[in-house]
């Protein structure tokens, strides 16, 4: 999958077909071309995992997404890092305008030696994989999270993708089946388990360093002994109440896909 020439393009599509999750039509933008104003990622393309007849937005509210975010903990919590109504949602109205090019076979060169974000809002393992090698094989490098990383169909995405973990039990499950777990915290106030360092680029550690400065989410098989990453839960407070609400279910085992969060 490759590119064309950008010069007065927003974005490019280089996928469009179904869901690895569930069949359903999916579309993946690229965007970041122009740089970006993200202080936490740096200058990193962005990969936009989207459903194409629906609005992120109002997919999420009546519970479309699926295609796009798998079985994600977040989607049933109301409690996604991303915010729905501003990158996504723009990208999507902007697809809808017509305005992003489809990637042709000649253009990955354009992709060389850039640091791509895989699944800026959606799960990388919604699309073929075959997609993202053929990137990863120009790339400088790239940046991945996933919460298919117990599912076995997914195993493969261990080379692109941090097993995106929300308990201490999580990250050293995923650390057991090979994965380098990115570990949530509730609150800047949770201690450090032994093991595990604080994201250099989150807020408690004073952003010290962009994700593209310090290229440790980049995936690839857990050695015993290595230090991880971890980070506090960010965002707004009704966001983080819905997280917590969510994940009291998720301990005691109750069916929180059904919750009503909002």
């Amino acid at each position: 999958m490759q590119l064309p020439v950008l010069s007065d393009n927003p974005g490019i599509i280089i996928y469009k077909g179904p869901s690895a999750f569930n069949g359903e039509e999916i579309v993946v933008i690229v965007t970041g071309w122009r740089g970006s104003d993200n202080p936490k990622t740096g200058k990193t393309l962005q990969t936009w995992i989207i459903v194409p007849n629906q609005s992120p937005l109002e997919a999420h509210q009546e519970g479309n997404d699926k295609s796009v975010c798998g079985n994600c903990k977040h989607m049933y919590f109301g409690s996604c890092y991303v915010n729905l109504i501003q990158g996504p949602n723009q990208v999507w109205n902007t697809y809808q305008a017509g305005r992003y090019l489809y990637a042709k076979p000649e253009h990955l060169e354009l992709f060389r030696d850039k640091v791509i974000r895989l699944g800026s809002y959606g799960e990388p393992a919604a699309v073929p994989i075959g997609i993202w090698d053929s990137l990863a094989s120009v790339v400088k490098g790239w940046l991945g999270y996933t919460h298919t990383w117990r599912q076995k169909q997914f195993q493969a995405f261990k080379k692109y993708c941090m097993a995106s973990c929300d308990t201490e039990q999580e990250a050293r499950d995923a650390m057991f089946m090979g994965w380098k777990p990115f570990y949530v915290r509730d609150d800047e106030h949770d201690p450090i388990p032994d093991g595990f360092f604080s994201c250099p680029a989150s807020k408690e550690e004073n952003h010290r360093l962009t994700c593209t400065e310090c290229m440790v989410c980049k995936g690839g098989e857990y050695r015993i002994g290595q230090a991880v990453p971890c980070i506090a839960f960010h965002g707004p407070s009704w966001k983080k109440a819905h997280f917590r609400k969510g994940m009291k279910m998720f301990k005691q085992k109750k069916a929180y896909r059904s919750a009503i969060l909002y």
